[in-house]
């Protein structure tokens, strides 16, 4: 499964530590704004992790795109890591 994680959190050590925790498991598609994928059952473990780094600062929103989204994701251009609209 695919899923969409964005935050917007002011503290710099929890970005950086949130920024690098998704970093090491997808692909920084903006700034604050990650795609990751992951399998169905690691979903709930994922979540804890990241309110484990977060704990209740800044804002965080996590969208899980059904495969039919991710399936006709358009491809914008050519480069390594290409630019997909959901």
């Amino acid at each position: 499964m695919t899923c969409i994680i964005t935050y917007d959190i002011e503290n710099n050590r929890v970005r950086t530590k949130l920024a690098r925790f998704l970093e090491s498991k997808g692909v920084r598609i903006q700034k604050s704004v990650f795609a990751v994928e992951i399998e169905r059952h690691a979903f709930k473990g994922l979540l804890r992790q990241v309110e484990k780094i977060t704990g209740k600062t800044g804002k965080v929103a996590v969208f899980r795109l059904c495969i039919g989204c991710r399936d006709n994701a358009i491809n914008m251009n050519g480069e390594e890591k290409p630019f997909h609209v959901f």
